[in-house]
């Protein structure tokens, strides 16, 4: 059976894969507007090389630069991401999880949403999840 191999980032690293997911597109001179601490090209360019060579990015040539898109699928991309928050912060616990969003202040949750919860609930019961 083949494993697929887990894509580890480092912090500059997945800065540049947030904003390629937020953006869809970036060239370096985006990547060094966007990124916190404003780093040089070089800089950049070389977590560029990297992160392709980690296949998580891909590239296109527009005239002589390069525009960088995300290569990970950002659907898988944030279902890993979850997990890993819940493993790391809410000890693997869905309804802990989901607790601290609903005691979150900042998020408000609309009626549609609230539905949608419920339904979704109803659905992991019957599955027996």
């Amino acid at each position: 059976m083949l494993r697929r191999r887990v894509v580890r980032f480092t912090r500059r690293e997945e800065q540049i894969m947030n904003i390629l997911y937020r953006r869809g597109e970036a060239s370096v001179s985006d990547l060094m507007n966007l990124l916190p601490e404003s780093p040089t090209s070089g800089a950049v360019r070389r977590l560029l090389n990297i992160l392709h060579g980690k296949g998580a990015i891909a590239y296109r040539h527009d005239g002589a630069k390069k525009i960088y898109r995300a290569a990970i699928d950002k659907k898988k991309a944030g279902t890993k991401a979850l997990s890993h928050v819940v493993d790391t912060f809410f000890a693997g616990s869905a309804s802990r999880t989901i607790g601290a969003l609903f005691n979150n202040s900042a998020l408000k949750l609309s009626n549609e949403e609230k539905k949608m919860l419920v339904q979704l609930i109803k659905k992991a019961k019957e599955k027996g999840r």
